[in-house]
């Protein structure tokens, strides 16, 4: 690990491309989980990033177009790393998730009508979930800085029931203003 002049430790791209493919690989669970291990790795472990530099990129990757965690992972890169921190953290945490969708298309289409895999597929569903909820559970009361009534409005934001919703950034890293127009069934 490098050293900067404020002495801020700088990861070398081996390591920075380590850490994004074995995130690509073992982080299941959508952008939520994938943002809540990325803190973990990047703030507590590892200590690249102060916890408010984590949650300034987040908001960052957050207020535009595209998965938040992907933009994330592009912005620790290039925080760390200049342009080929970027393109290595990038790279390297799409590239797994590409692959393995890949496969897993394949597997579908091959073998998804079998009764047994139908079943599995099911029971991924509920564990999923699981994943989801222990990662906001962890990353929420950072991201909402102790206020009940933006985690609220936030929540209800997410929740979109019958609604066709636009989304608009808070300012606030993770606090989503919902827009609606309320869709009627024909």
């Amino acid at each position: 690990m490098e050293t900067t002049s404020d002495a801020t430790p700088r990861p070398k791209l081996s390591e920075l491309a380590l850490l994004f493919l074995r995130l690509g690989f073992t982080a299941f669970g959508g952008p939520a989980a994938h943002i809540a291990i990325m803190e973990d790795e990047v703030v507590r472990r590892r200590r690249w990033l102060s916890s408010e530099r984590f949650l300034d990129l987040f908001g960052a990757a957050s207020s535009i177009p595209g998965p938040s965690s992907t933009e994330l992972a592009i912005f620790i890169g290039y925080e760390q790393a200049g342009w080929p921190g970027l393109l290595v953290g990038g790279v390297c945490f799409i590239l797994p998730a590409a692959l393995m969708v890949t496969a897993l298309a394949w597997a579908y289409l091959r073998f998804g009508t079998l009764p047994q895999i139908v079943g599995v597929l099911y029971g991924i569903k509920p564990i999923v979930i699981a994943i989801v909820l222990q990662a906001l559970w962890g990353l929420a009361p950072k991201a909402i800085k102790g206020s009940l009534w933006l985690g609220a409005l936030g929540v209800e934001g997410r929740s979109g029931r019958g609604a066709s919703c636009e989304w608009a950034s808070a300012g606030s890293p993770g606090v989503p203003i919902r827009a609606t127009k309320r869709v009627t069934p024909p």
